[in-house]
């Protein structure tokens, strides 16, 4: 895939000094760096919150952050990680390089997540390793490969009421997940799968948004806890998955930030389609 930049750089002002000689070597070796001082007139009149989403979510091929406690404390840098971090968890593929001044956390990004430490790197040596790195394809990370997911993931068909009259409303996909890991991990949002392309829109992936209660993504469980949201499922997609074989199934994956991919159990589709004419 081409991007517009090789590697895009995440940063606070007060580490400038430092970041900005790893972008001077860079640019000089012709790697196309995202680099705010070098982009000033393109800069110039832009709308940066939508701009910045591009860069950090699309725009290149890796994002180095140079975390600090400054980092963490910036509203731009905020910004631009909780970016970097989405476009991880749409691709779940190596994009976001740390590099460390100390040893500040940042939401989202686990302890554990290999990162280079500045402290006992030049930013000529620094550079050196972008450029390194820049000659190796992203890869997948190898968990998601090995992970064992039986017990772990459960997706079951619920029916929901309204609070006031307790009148049956409709009917939701209901997920459970438990951490049975060792330490803790950030849960991304969940997406469903049905087994056939649906009619009219030639996918068979797609994604949920309307909750019976207020679930945010990424989630962090620690070891042992759980996390669990049912999707409100529309009449319009019932509509469409009519056209299904009689033995379709729906099921659910959900990654986390260790790469981990996690499947469900299969649902039949018939089943909820006769649920939701039952409500009618």
């Amino acid at each position: 895939m081409e991007y517009k930049y090789d590697v895009t750089l995440s940063f606070a002002g007060e580490d400038r000094e430092y970041v900005e000689k790893v972008a001077q070597i860079l640019i000089d070796e012709k790697i196309k760096v995202f680099y705010d001082k070098f982009e000033e007139v393109d800069l110039w009149g832009k709308d940066l919150g939508v701009h910045f989403d591009y860069v950090y979510r699309k725009g290149a091929k890796y994002c180095v952050p140079f975390i600090s406690k400054s980092y963490k404390d910036k509203i731009w840098t905020n910004h631009e990680i909780k970016t970097a971090i989405s476009r991880s968890i749409e691709t779940n593929v190596e994009y976001i390089l740390p590099a460390r001044f100390d040893d500040t956390e940042i939401d989202g990004i686990r302890p554990t997540l290999a990162f280079i430490d500045l402290r006992k790197v030049t930013p000529e040596k620094f550079a050196h390793l972008i450029m390194k790195k820049l000659e190796k394809e992203p890869t997948i990370p190898l968990p998601e490969q090995l992970q064992e997911d039986e017990e772990k993931f459960y997706l079951g068909v619920k029916i929901f009421a309204s609070i006031n009259s307790k009148k049956l409303e409709g009917v939701g996909l209901g997920i459970n997940f438990t951490n049975k890991n060792t330490e803790h991990r950030y849960i991304n949002e969940p997406y469903f799968e049905v087994s056939e392309n649906v009619v009219n829109s030639g996918t068979n992936t797609f994604f949920l948004v309307d909750k019976t209660a207020p679930v945010s993504f990424p989630n962090k469980l620690e070891y042992g806890q759980s996390v669990s949201v049912t999707y409100k499922l529309k009449q319009a997609s019932m509509d469409m998955w009519e056209g299904l074989p009689n033995d379709a199934t729906v099921q659910s994956f959900l990654t986390t930030s260790l790469g981990e991919k996690f499947k469900s159990n299969k649902v039949d589709v018939k089943k909820i389609i006769n649920l939701m004419k039952e409500l009618k």
